[in-house]
């Protein structure tokens, strides 16, 4: 009994303290709970970002709608202003006089306080429409003052009756680009792409050169080929493996917002895709890994091309790497990100 009695201390110093494995099943537990309690932050955090943008696309939205009941149509999504009245080129011309028929005055393109000097132009692609037609004329303070009531001179600052803004822009998203415009950025952290907009001109149907003429318009959205158009319908080919849009041709897929506009927030990675055809919540177990609901433009790709039963040929889909930029896009077509 009594050397019982003196083994009894050492076994419980043995057993006072954790084991070295015990310490690293601890740890990796910790690890773990740590890296879920973070994941679920970030997931958190990103639905959040996507949520608030796609709020911001939803006023934009109605903002658009607000200065269409205004001038009976939506802006144009690529314009080249003009001091000069007699300088304005044709389709510029035709752009502007349909929302100021009357329009026959100079513009104070420069800031200089003088109006129709020779020579000074501004081209706007679609995201600095965007602004300049929600926004209208900015004040000597950097704030948007809609446009003047005046038919005949509607880009006049003066203390005149008024028309817009018509939309609100939280002035550090409001970013300059070139020459004195401006472009919206979403909410996204260090976002480095700004919102885009496409009109269809109240149904004329999109123009290809507002969304991939590098003239003078610059930064255009980077990859970006096509509007975004729906998918009629789908046939299989090939035992399954391949998809084809059908019921619709090369240039004659309907759009979204046919007569109206596209809104198209880049997302996180700040990449608008490459545009072409989406369809919403499509779905089907035989579909291709890389299908996930969009399918190819049509005009992006010149191999590889598949004939269809009847004869008409479509363009490959395009494979998930060369669409990657568009699914965290947040549009006005769609609820919350394309895929």
């Amino acid at each position: 009994m009594h050397r019982s009695n003196r083994m009894q201390p050492n076994q419980n110093r043995r057993h006072s303290g954790f084991t070295l494995i015990e310490l690293l099943v601890a740890i990796s537990i910790v690890a773990i709970l740590a890296g879920l309690l973070l994941t679920g932050v970030q997931s958190a955090r990103r639905a959040v970002d996507v949520a608030a943008a796609a709020q911001d696309i939803r006023n934009l939205d109605q903002a658009l709608t607000t200065f269409h009941s205004e001038f009976g149509s939506y802006p144009p999504s690529s314009i080249v202003l003009y001091e000069r009245v007699d300088e304005w080129d044709a389709i510029s011309r035709r752009k502007i006089q349909k929302l100021w028929p009357d329009y026959a005055a100079g513009i104070d393109l420069n800031g200089n306080s003088t109006t129709g000097e020779s020579g000074v132009s501004l081209a706007l692609n679609g995201a600095e429409c965007l602004v300049f037609f929600l926004g209208g004329m900015v004040a000597s303070d950097g704030a948007p003052r809609g446009f003047s009531r005046n038919p005949v001179n509607p880009f006049k600052l003066d203390s005149g009756e008024r028309v817009g803004p018509f939309f609100e822009f939280d002035l550090t998203r409001l970013k300059p680009t070139s020459g004195g415009k401006f472009a919206y950025y979403d909410s996204f952290p260090d976002q480095q792409s700004p919102i885009w907009y496409l009109s269809s001109y109240d149904g004329r149907g999109y123009d290809i050169g507002d969304i991939c003429n590098t003239g003078d318009n610059g930064d255009l959205p980077n990859g970006m080929v096509d509007s975004y158009k729906k998918v009629v319908s789908l046939v299989y080919d090939d035992g399954g493996k391949i998809w084809y849009p059908v019921g619709t041709s090369e240039f004659g897929a309907p759009s979204w917002g046919e007569k109206s506009f596209q809104l198209i927030s880049p997302g996180r990675d700040g990449k608008y895709g490459i545009g072409g055809y989406y369809s919403e919540g499509l779905s089907d177990p035989k579909q291709p890994g890389w299908w996930a609901g969009m399918t190819m433009n049509l005009q992006s790709c010149i191999d590889g091309i598949m004939p269809l039963p009847w004869g008409q040929n479509y363009d490959k889909f395009k494979s998930d790497r060369d669409r990657a930029g568009d699914k965290d896009n947040i549009t006005n077509f769609s609820k919350g990100l394309l895929n």
